[in-house]
């Protein structure tokens, strides 16, 4: 009797600590007696920090940046092959002449990749050439499927284009076709010269 007296008070003391509030939820007991199932419970907190990460290339892996360039051949109706040389018999008509067949650069592979939630966006900015030579509105962009060439179909000095999104987690890529386009007549010699800047930003 006197030792069931002592559990007793031992368990009444126990509980006016727990009342008491002093007592953690991660150290619990469980006391019955009879059929029904006593149970104790303590909590773990887990935690897992992730990191916000956005990549993009645009080109092949290297430091500087892929380079395109073009020839911008000058013709006429009449000429011969041409070559680089001087005193040749032109064959000239007498007409202005004009740019000939243009080589373009091959298709440019892009990739982009984020975790935001939001997915990313893609812009650009670009310097105008210098004087004389063709603008950036003589350079269009043709996207191949997938990740579309923000702004319009021609290049542009302002920031302000459109720019092109992806979604999250989602790897992203595609294809742009860089190609020189409009008339030579007024375009001075001279080798002109930019430099396009991708801006990939999480959302």
């Amino acid at each position: 009797m006197k030792s069931r007296m002592k559990l007793l008070t031992a368990i009444t003391g126990m509980a006016m600590t727990l009342g008491g509030g002093t007592a953690l939820a991660e150290s619990q007991y469980g006391y019955g007696t009879g059929a029904p199932a006593v149970t104790a419970q303590a909590r773990l907190n887990l935690s897992v920090t992730v990191p916000k990460l956005i990549l993009l290339r645009v080109g092949t892996q290297t430091g500087g940046g892929d380079s395109l360039a073009w020839t911008a051949p000058l013709t006429w109706a009449t000429a011969p092959a041409i070559t680089t040389a001087n005193n040749q018999a032109a064959n000239w008509d007498g007409t202005a002449p004009t740019i000939g067949t243009v080589t373009n650069p091959a298709a440019v592979p892009v990739f982009a990749w984020t975790n935001s939630s939001g997915g990313g966006s893609l812009s650009y900015t670009a310097a105008a050439f210098a004087a004389g030579g063709p603008t950036l509105a003589n350079i269009s962009v043709a996207s191949g499927a997938g990740l579309a060439h923000p702004g319009a179909a021609t290049l542009a000095t302002s920031s302000g284009a459109a720019p092109s999104t992806f979604g999250a987690a989602t790897l992203a890529t595609g294809t742009w076709t860089f190609s020189l386009t409009g008339s030579a007549v007024t375009w001075l010699p001279g080798a002109y010269t930019t430099i396009i800047t991708y801006t990939a930003t999480s959302v």
